[in-house]
């Protein structure tokens, strides 16, 4: 009988010939934790609606190319989950937490959930460095199967690039300098303007 609540249910019951409980418990456990997830990237916006803070990722894109004075090659490193802040053009699709902003994302966050309950290893993610800032390539899912299960460092290969003045994100000063630091969510309040 099917579960009307879990479209999967068909395609993961069946799998491998009569079902295999394996990947049906990992499938269970990756819909969990995506609906957390889920929960907690509407509660995420309803508190950053009563901070007045928008808690978006800074999308990279906004940075004029003719800014960017090199690129190189940064090898694979472990990175801090907590000083990605951004995106290669992804904004609309994870918060700045990386939590899923809609269903859209359920096929391909649960698969990648399912591969770590299995213990499978996943490529490391695609990260591009901007001074002390992280943004992501290519990884956005991994990331946030990471973060939601608690994980504070992602295994990335790192492209990084030097970029001339001031950047987008970054608060400008009383003196129109800016400022090295970026205080707690005002790159997301200077993107959203």
């Amino acid at each position: 009988m099917l579960d009307f609540q879990n479209p999967f249910q068909d395609s993961f019951s069946g799998y491998h010939g009569r079902g295999n409980p394996h990947h049906v418990d990992s499938f269970k456990q990756a819909l969990k934790l995506f609906e957390h997830a889920r929960f907690s990237a509407a509660f995420y916006r309803l508190k950053n609606a009563l901070r007045r803070r928008l808690g978006r990722l800074i999308d990279l894109n906004r940075l004029p190319a003719s800014r960017v004075s090199n690129r190189h090659y940064g090898g694979i490193r472990a990175v801090l989950i907590d000083q990605i802040h951004g995106t290669l053009g992804r904004s609309e699709d994870f918060d700045d937490q990386f939590h899923p902003l809609d269903e859209r994302s359920r096929d391909r966050w649960v698969a990648i959930a399912m591969l770590r309950f299995q213990g499978q290893p996943l490529d490391a993610v695609k990260l591009i460095q901007v001074g002390d800032h992280y943004f992501v390539e290519d990884g956005h899912h991994r990331i946030s199967v990471a973060r939601a299960l608690g994980q504070a460092v992602v295994d990335a290969e790192v492209t990084v690039w030097e970029v001339n003045g001031g950047l987008p994100w970054q608060p400008q000063t009383a003196r129109g300098e800016t400022s090295a630091a970026v205080p707690e969510g005002s790159h997301t309040r200077l993107l959203g303007a």
